[in-house]
């Protein structure tokens, strides 16, 4: 086990130095890709990396923890036209990860071994949740699954290179249901706890772990009671948060209050009606793929698991999450959809045992990085002043 596991983090370390290596030797132009200074909305070198959204803002996060006065005499720039409260979209644990190499290195560098640190932690939560969820305990099966999850859906490899905390939570949600699946409900209780310090659509784990304890009849009643008051420290921890907010910006509702975070509207589907805030242009039929892909895998997992009770919460936090993305109204929807990804491709894993289908997957490596290289470098934050940031 310990050979396939260090092989999925080499992968994952050595597929994040290939994509950083044109920013490292700051290459002027690969393949039809400008990296140079010809585009003057970024700058070349490893800085591109620093600057993608929401990299900055997490950094900003790790400098001032929430303190307004400190967010507006430093990082005004960064603020613009927004409110102080805008920092309190971006969650604490993230940031705590950017604190601990921030105490070895300037914040900049901080932010690189922080995303560093997070592919490793997602390549062997990985390597873990397909070694535990399917039904075939075989380490070479969840060797393949886990590099491809590194790579697909395509969102994955331009979102993991960058500052984004969705590598973390991915980690997070992943070994909370692995923990539960082996009936190791507190280790669960706890990391869903930390998966909502990184991102507020962890508070899903508990529906799922709430509904599957409601659903097994095998307990008795005093047994649920007591599950259930276990998951109940993840809602609380992100009551907990929502008070220290209180505290910061005066307000424990400033998360509902920073605006273009809380992407849901009904009825489903809105993302492709008219004059959507976050969404723009007449081509969206990428999202219809997207929805087909994650759909067709999380409805094949409840058989492709064989009816195991163990992993049931693992089937519901799927379809709940998968129904809570067709109520999501935002052009990166892509995005949004990367916390199941794996549970996906776990429903969808008997496809990929067919080797001419992963040679062809393996031949889509070019575009991919082609893709991320792109997006990458045409999502930047602009920042003129560095200094407070160091």
């Amino acid at each position: 086990m310990r050979k396939y596991l260090l092989l999925t983090v080499l992968v994952s370390v050595s597929s994040l130095l290939l994509f950083w290596s044109p920013y490292i030797f700051k290459s002027s132009k690969l393949w039809g890709i400008e990296f140079g200074p010809s585009d003057k909305s970024f700058h070349p070198g490893i800085s591109t990396i620093v600057q993608n959204f929401d990299g900055i803002n997490f950094l900003v996060v790790a400098k001032s923890w929430y303190n307004p006065i400190l967010i507006r005499q430093n990082f005004a720039e960064i603020l613009d036209f927004r409110e102080e409260l805008y920092f309190s979209a971006h969650y604490p644990l993230f940031p705590i990860v950017i604190s601990v190499f921030d105490m070895l290195t300037s914040g900049p560098n901080a932010l690189i071994l922080a995303i560093l640190f997070s592919n490793i932690v997602l390549a062997a939560t990985l390597f873990i949740f397909f070694s535990e969820i399917l039904p075939e305990k075989r380490e070479k099966i969840a060797f393949i699954l886990s590099c491809v999850s590194l790579f697909f859906p395509p969102r994955i490899l331009s979102d993991r290179v960058v500052g984004s905390n969705e590598p973390l939570f991915i980690s997070l949600i992943l070994l909370s249901l692995v923990m539960s699946s082996k009936g190791k409900h507190l280790w669960a209780a706890i990391l869903g706890s930390l998966a909502v310090l990184t991102r507020s659509p962890g508070i899903l784990l508990f529906a799922a772990y709430f509904l599957s304890v409601i659903a097994t009849k095998e307990q008795v009643l005093k047994d649920k009671l007591k599950l259930i008051a276990m998951y109940s420290l993840i809602p609380l921890t992100l009551l907990a948060l929502w008070a220290f907010y209180g505290i910061r910006f005066g307000s424990f509702f400033s998360y509902f209050q920073v605006g273009g975070n809380i992407n849901l509207v009904f009825p489903a589907f809105m993302v492709f009606a008219d004059n959507q805030k976050w969404v723009s242009g007449l081509w969206l039929e990428d999202i219809l793929f997207t929805f087909t892909y994650i759909s067709l895998g999380v409805l094949q997992l409840k058989s492709v698991l064989k009816d195991n009770l163990g992993r049931y919460s693992t089937v519901l936090f799927g379809g709940i999450y998968l129904l809570t993305t067709f109520f999501i109204v935002h052009r990166d929807i892509a995005r949004y959809s990367l916390p199941i990804a794996p549970i996906a491709l776990a429903g969808l894993y008997p496809f990929l045992l067919n080797a001419k289908n992963l040679k062809y997957l393996g031949l889509l490596i070019v575009p991919l990085y082609l893709l991320a290289w792109h997006f990458v470098n045409h999502n930047l934050q602009p920042i003129s002043d560095w200094t407070n940031l160091l």
